[in-house]
């Protein structure tokens, strides 16, 4: 397990280099830069604008610019967002736990339901529920999200029980104004567990072991969740360990929406404002979450089957 760890961590590395390679190379090439702004302004003169290109280090080529970024992050400092000067440490860390608590709420709305309502189809296949999972998948998946975010934010309004935007005053509140937004980042999630897990847990429930453990006289609920579900967990942890990353980084939409502070609305910000270590910032921290995702999928697969662990043994 440890080996796993470490390897998959030093994969981790090699890909969020690329990745922050990758994006500095695409706002270069994108044009603008934050002193943009400050060029239209008559009353900025050229010596101020230079002094701020030589202060952000603008002034030098692309490879020294990103070489600089890299050697901050690695000695722990991610330099001052362009656009208001603070350490971007900090405003990352002001907004990290807001879009966190979306996801998290995101996701465990999105695994009990999924997993709720993929349980009871497999055990009716073909039946009436069944068919109106598969259409629940259909629509659930197709439907962009920003159509979600809209008609969520329609329904917060008009029921005037969800706030929307602002800060919440008291734990109630907060949860209260989380339920629309974490429930509009879910649906997708909803979508493809509940798929798979109606499909896997069908199949699961057809297996020879499963049809010892009926013989034996245990009921159909300690077959479904101690032997059927378990057989059918892998694909579904794997789902969920990829998707829990994605869902930090898919916040863009439902946080600009619903007005929530957050880091998909901070990256809206920083790209309109060309603020790029602010950017880079959010790019770094959304990449790690996705890979953090992966390993944690990673053990979980080899908790669970005892024959992953082996292979790894081996």
């Amino acid at each position: 397990m440890l080996k796993l760890i470490v390897s998959r961590l030093l994969q981790g590395l090699v890909v969020l280099l690329v990745v922050s390679a990758l994006t500095f190379v695409m706002l270069a090439a994108a044009g603008g830069d934050a002193l943009s702004a400050l060029r239209n302004d008559p009353r900025v003169t050229a010596e101020t604008l230079e002094r701020q290109r030589y202060f952000y280090g603008l002034d030098q080529p692309l490879a020294v610019r990103y070489g600089r970024w890299l050697a901050g992050v690695a000695s722990g400092d991610m330099g001052k967002s362009m656009s208001s000067g603070e350490p971007v440490a900090a405003v990352l860390g002001r907004n990290l736990p807001r879009t966190l608590a979306l996801a998290l709420a995101a996701f465990l709305m999105a695994t009990v339901v999924g997993l709720a309502l993929g349980a009871i189809a497999a055990r009716r296949p073909r039946g009436l529920f069944d068919k109106l999972c598969g259409a629940l998948i259909i629509l659930a998946s197709s439907t962009p999200r920003i159509v979600l975010a809209l008609v969520g934010l329609a329904f917060a309004v008009r029921t005037s029980a969800f706030q929307v935007g602002g800060e919440s005053a008291g734990l109630a509140s907060s949860l209260l104004g989380l339920l629309v937004p974490a429930f509009v980042l879910a649906v997708p999630l909803v979508a493809t567990l509940l798929a798979q897990a109606r499909d896997g847990l069908a199949a699961a429930l057809r297996e020879e072991f499963v049809q010892v453990a009926r013989a034996k006289g245990l009921s159909e609920k300690a077959v479904t969740l101690r032997h059927a579900l378990r057989a059918a967990l892998n694909p579904l942890i794997t789902i969920s360990g990829y998707s829990f990353g994605g869902l930090v980084g898919g916040s863009v939409v439902v946080e600009s929406v619903f007005g929530r502070e957050g880091l998909g609305r901070l990256s809206v910000q920083a790209l309109s404002s060309r603020d790029v270590p602010l950017l880079m910032g959010v790019v770094l921290v959304t990449s790690t979450a996705v890979l953090l995702g992966n390993l944690v999928a990673d053990i979980l697969l080899r908790l669970n089957d005892p024959r992953l662990r082996a292979a790894d043994g081996g």
